[in-house]
């Protein structure tokens, strides 16, 4: 309907704004300036889940520095912000099956736990799939909100595949006054299946 009154222009600059807006959360911040470092530095292969506009600025970051991102998301639409050509539709809860010829040394998984991946077994199903694809000892960055669901951890939905550890400066994990967002990070661990 915006764009029957108002055009194309009008409608790609509320977008814009929204993207910059979402940008602006004190939870992205600090994915922009400390973990999205700290994982370019890294460097290797990068599996991002849950593609928007306000990410497809971060996948070009983590390759300058060596790094190589491939993305995926449930949503058939949204491989238009995913990395071409590295880009795979699938749900998170089959991840080792979409990626099966491959494995990663991080992943970036932010905002897809309680935004479509709700129920604590989908949650577990999620993480094991993500584990299967992780290589031991590569990183898990987990965002999730706590109005959305329950504390993974609490409900030991990352074991036995991670180990809650420090990274990029940053607490395992770090809670937000301003937003219900939460950051945890975690290490795949070895004998982890």
């Amino acid at each position: 309907m915006t764009r029957l009154f108002a055009g194309d222009a009008a409608v790609l600059a509320m977008k814009s704004r929204r993207v910059l807006k979402i940008r602006d959360l004190p939870d992205r911040k600090l994915l922009a300036e400390a973990y999205i470092p700290a994982f370019a530095v890294e460097g290797g292969k990068i599996l991002w889940v849950g593609c928007r506009a306000y990410t497809a600025d971060d996948y070009p970051v983590l390759e300058a520095g060596g790094g190589e991102v491939w993305t995926t998301d449930i949503d058939p639409g949204a491989a238009r912000w995913g990395v071409e050509g590295r880009h795979r539709t699938g749900d998170v809860c089959e991840a080792d099956v979409v990626f099966a010829d491959q494995m990663f040394d991080a992943i970036v998984c932010n905002g897809v736990l309680g935004f479509g991946v709700d129920a604590p077994e989908q949650q577990r199903r999620a993480l094991q799939a993500l584990s299967r694809i992780l290589k031991p000892g590569g990183r898990l960055l987990l965002g999730w909100n706590v109005d959305k669901i329950s504390d993974p951890i609490a409900a030991s939905l990352t074991e036995p595949w991670f180990s809650h550890q420090p990274f990029a400066g940053q607490q395992a994990r770090v809670t937000f006054a301003e937003t219900t967002h939460v950051y945890d990070t975690f290490v795949r661990r070895p004998s982890a299946s």
